[in-house]
C-alpha cells in the first residue's frame, strides 16, 4: 500500500515586507468593544452601507457565525466573513472584507491574499466575489488595484446623501481542478 504525504501548509509571508503578521480568529464576546469600535468608523462597511447609524444590537446582528475578527500583528483591524454563493459544492464564495479606515491600501491587498490563500488551502475555489457600494472610495479602490475583474453594478440598491446608488460586483476566478 502506498501512502501520501500531505500537502505541505502554505509558506509564511516573510516579516521583512513591512507588512504586519496577519491571523484571524471567531468573533467572540471578548471582541465586542473592538468590533463596535470599528462599526463607529461612518466608512465601515462590513454587511451595511450605514454603519455608524446603527445601534449595539443591530451590528451584532450583522456578525454571524462566519464572521472573523482580522488582525494585524495581533491587534484587530478589520472583520471579514466567507459565504457560500450557489450550492455549497459550486466552488462558488462572497467574501465580505473591511478593515478600519487608515488602514493603508497595501494592508488591504494583503489581507485579501492571506484570507484567499487559506480559504483555497481548505476548500476548492471557482469563483470568489467581493461587493462594494459604488460611494466607496476604499473598497472600490482596493478591489481595483488588487486585480479584480469589475463586472458590473447593480443600480440603486440605496440611498445615500439623496442620491440612489449601487453596488459594484467584483470576482476572482481559477480553473477547475
Amino acid at each position: 500500500m502506498t501512502s501520501i504525504a500531505p500537502a505541505a501548509p502554505p509558506a509564511p509571508v516573510p516579516a521583512d515586507r513591512g507588512l504586519p503578521r496577519w491571523s484571524a480568529r471567531a468573533y467572540a464576546d471578548a471582541d465586542r468593544a473592538a468590533v463596535l469600535a470599528l462599526f463607529a468608523d461612518p466608512g465601515f462597511f462590513f454587511r451595511t452601507e450605514r454603519p455608524a447609524t446603527r445601534p449595539e444590537w443591530e451590528i451584532l446582528e450583522l456578525l454571524g457565525d462566519d464572521t472573523r475578527v482580522l488582525r494585524a500583528d495581533g491587534e484587530p483591524v478589520g472583520l471579514y466573513a466567507l459565504e457560500h454563493e450557489g450550492s455549497e459544492h459550486g466552488c462558488h464564495y462572497l467574501l465580505h472584507l473591511r478593515l478600519r479606515s487608515g488602514a493603508q491600501a497595501h494592508w488591504w491587498r494583503d489581507a485579501y491574499r492571506e484570507i484567499v490563500r487559506a480559504l483555497r488551502w481548505r476548500h476548492e475555489v471557482v469563483r470568489l466575489s467581493v461587493r462594494f457600494p459604488e460611494f466607496d472610495p476604499v473598497g472600490l479602490a482596493f478591489a481595483r488595484s488588487a486585480g479584480l475583474t469589475e463586472e458590473g453594478t447593480l443600480a440603486g440598491v440605496t440611498t445615500r446623501d439623496g442620491r440612489r446608488r449601487g453596488t459594484v460586483f467584483f470576482s476572482q476566478l481559477w480553473a477547475e481542478s
